[in-house]
């Protein structure tokens, strides 16, 4: 996101991340990354419910073929997983993502099948320009 945060902006596109835990946990994560107003803190995760959006086999964790692919490139890229900010129970959360358009209707909406299973974020970008310009 940091590296196409100005091409969101300039496409009048608002970006926010829902974050498992109160508003505390969810400042505090964020400020990590720069991204401290962006963050929606969910701390029973009803966002993710209301979306669709699953829970993960931590039994697949280590053999997933997918994830570890996924993991592989995050590691070349410089990301890792935080696992001091991450519980146990927030693991198996499934990730997603949602354009939602100015009139709140949800214009697109990805479900992740795996914790690492985000399209990139040129590709969000695009999708999300597409979504607005309609």
């Amino acid at each position: 996101m940091r590296e196409l945060e100005k091409d969101f902006e300039r496409d009048g596109i608002a970006v926010r991340f829902v974050v498992i835990g109160d508003i505390t946990k969810a400042r505090r994560y964020c400020s990590e990354y720069g991204m401290s107003s962006r963050c929606i803190p969910d701390p029973k995760k009803e966002t993710y419910a209301a979306m669709g959006f699953g829970q993960y086999n931590l039994l697949k964790l280590f053999s997933d073929p997918a994830l570890k692919e996924r993991r592989k490139e995050n590691r070349a890229a410089g990301f890792h997983q935080n696992w001091g900010a991450t519980r146990l129970g927030d693991s198996a959360q499934l990730p997603g993502a949602a354009v939602i358009n100015r009139h709140g209707i949800i214009a697109w909406r990805h479900a992740g099948v795996h914790p690492g299973d985000l399209p990139p974020m040129r590709e969000m970008l695009e999708i999300a320009r597409a979504a607005t310009a309609s």
